[in-house]
């Protein structure tokens, strides 16, 4: 299968305008098959107090291994949450021989210290590398408007091993280039991946804030366009700015999404 293999970090180079999903494992597989637009990858949650963890018969790696299965990209989400070295050196094997060399390393929803064998994200991504050597290109989460010392945590990330970093969502565009400034200083030379979130209502953007901890400025919350007009407006402003990638907080929301990436490729297109 090693034909199959995309690293994200290779589909970074296109020139073209690709985006990326984020999906919860539980997803129905039609859903995905049924999508009206194809994103470059797609990025499968991982939820450790949800697994018993005996085997790969887990919803994250069927998933993953369905996607890859069918020809797709996949980037699968690890925690260090509840994860010990002697299942992870399977998992790591397993997903070699799949082909699945996209991992998104986090710390984990509630970690338990006790039950874990890995204290810190930076120490499980060093651990993969020194299993796997550069087989797996690695992700990483940033927090743009992070203080100065999560910065240093997630410089010392990308040294463990880290290949990219996908940013948590944001609202303003500033916040994403204050961000790239930010890490260039503090020496963090990777491709950041914006990270975006298309909400419905209101109230379904404070649950997701509330949820993933974010601030969204007041004049997102009070303003009066819609979730896709805050959306369109914040991707056109990044894309002159050159950037040709932008990852979906989906929520499992396809139909919203796919429609949103193929109204605003059209929209972009026509001004080219």
């Amino acid at each position: 299968m090693s034909s199959w293999i995309n690293r994200i970090t290779d589909l970074l180079k296109s020139d073209k305008l690709t985006f990326s999903f984020e999906v919860t494992p539980d997803i129905e597989k039609s859903r995905i098959d049924k999508l009206s637009v194809e994103p470059a990858f797609f990025c499968v949650t991982w939820h450790a107090k949800s697994y018993d963890f005996k085997d790969f018969d887990i919803p994250p790696v069927k998933l993953a291994t369905y996607l890859r299965s069918t020809g797709r990209t996949v980037c699968l989400h690890l925690s260090c949450d509840l994860l010990k070295r002697d299942y992870l050196n399977e998992l790591l094997r397993y997903l070699e021989d799949y082909g699945i060399c996209n991992l998104f390393v986090v710390f984990g929803e509630s970690y338990d210290y006790i039950n874990s064998d890995f204290k810190l994200t930076k120490e499980l991504i060093a651990y993969i590398r020194q299993q796997s050597g550069d087989f797996f290109c690695i992700g990483v989460a940033g927090f743009p408007n992070c203080s100065d010392s999560a910065l240093l945590f997630l410089k010392q990330k990308i040294e463990a091993g880290a290949d990219f970093i996908v940013t948590q969502a944001f609202f303003e565009p500033l916040s994403y280039n204050n961000f790239l400034v930010r890490c260039v200083k503090a020496g963090i030379r990777v491709p950041v991946i914006p990270g975006m979130f298309v909400y419905e209502t209101k109230n379904e953007l404070l649950g997701f804030s509330n949820l993933c901890k974010i601030k969204v400025p007041d004049e997102v919350l009070d303003g009066e366009k819609s979730g896709v007009e805050s959306a369109t407006t914040l991707v056109q402003s990044l894309t002159k700015s050159s950037w040709k990638h932008f990852h979906f907080f989906t929520l499992n929301k396809l139909d919203l999404v796919s429609n949103f990436v193929q109204e605003l490729n059209k929209m972009i297109q026509g001004t080219n």
